[in-house]
């Protein structure tokens, strides 16, 4: 259903050189040292604002990595995901392992997200400016090696379409494995409703097959929001999370993004959906999804059909 959309998820694997203190949620932290690398590359505007540079519409940082809007609105063709989370004190040879999933045009010419993550043993991490080496990076789905020891195997970098799992169920638990933001105005959810959350996955696929592919989704959204108001909210159970990040734009130096954690459990006819909540296992559902907020994990009631 989702042939279209391909998608490459890369695993990276760093190794610290130094002790020192990072998050404990190191989403926000990978994505800002990637970002600044990737902006290294590319950027002779630097004193500028993205959203109010002349060379925006050309421009690889904002195309790939920090999308200001325009054509399919402010969406980026990544999630991050950090694989090492709880931990905040680090030592010479401590691991960090995290996912980079690309989309779209992105998936298909990854090269310059490689370049990135090579880039990234040159920067220091975190207030402490720790510095990691680059032990690896593997294509997740795949186990393929892409770059080890100091060589790469490029050629093992492949696009693939995304694993929607056929599944005859009535019942399923949507576990959300990182925070989650789905915010109505101002205002944090404290139920999610399935037509909720089916309403902002379609925002996210149409707004994300718009920016990154030449595929042109025709469906009856009205006809699809019907259906999912009769899947009823059998059980759910949300966390409050304080969550703030480091800004430069912030007076305070912080981001306020309060997110919950937690799950629901939905009952129905789900057949019509379930491509839809395999597909936002990939692309993660609600704000902040580039630094991995808005993964989760699906448990049905019934099996996999043939």
């Amino acid at each position: 259903m989702f042939e279209y959309l391909k998608v490459t998820t890369l695993e990276a694997v760093f190794t610290a050189r130094e002790a020192g203190r990072l998050p404990e949620y190191l989403g926000s932290t990978i994505r800002g040292i990637l970002g600044h690398c990737f902006r290294d590359f590319v950027c002779d505007m630097r004193a500028t604002k993205c959203f109010a540079c002349e060379k925006q519409s050309g421009c690889l940082y904002v195309r790939n990595f920090a999308n200001t809007g325009g054509q399919g609105g402010a969406i980026n063709p990544y999630v991050l995901l950090s694989c090492t989370q709880g931990k905040t004190e680090w030592k010479p040879g401590d691991e960090c392992r995290f996912r980079l999933t690309l989309f779209g045009t992105a998936a298909e010419s990854p090269g310059i997200y490689m370049d990135a993550l090579l880039a990234m043993e040159r920067r220091g991490w975190g207030a402490a400016k720790i510095p990691f080496a680059l032990n690896r990076v593997v294509d997740w789905e795949t186990g393929r090696l892409i770059y080890g020891a100091g060589r790469p195997y490029l050629r093992n970098l492949a696009p693939h379409a995304m694993e929607i799992r056929p599944v005859n169920a009535r019942s399923v638990i949507v576990s959300f494995q990182t925070p989650v933001r789905i915010v109505a105005g101002k205002t944090l959810f404290t139920s999610l409703p399935f037509q909720e959350l089916v309403r902002f996955m379609m925002g996210r696929f149409a707004q994300m097959t718009q920016a990154y592919t030449d595929y042109v989704m025709e469906w009856d959204q009205e006809e699809m929001l019907r259906q999912a108001g009769q899947i009823k909210t059998v059980a759910e159970h949300w966390n409050y999370l304080d969550f703030s990040r480091y800004s430069i734009n912030s007076s305070n130096g912080k981001l306020e993004l309060p997110a919950r954690t937690g799950w629901a459990l939905y009952e129905g006819d789900l057949g019509a959906f379930v491509p839809y909540l395999e597909a936002g296992r990939y692309l993660h559902v609600g704000k902040n999804t580039t630094i991995g907020f808005g993964r989760y994990e699906l448990y049905y009631d019934g099996g996999f059909t043939v």
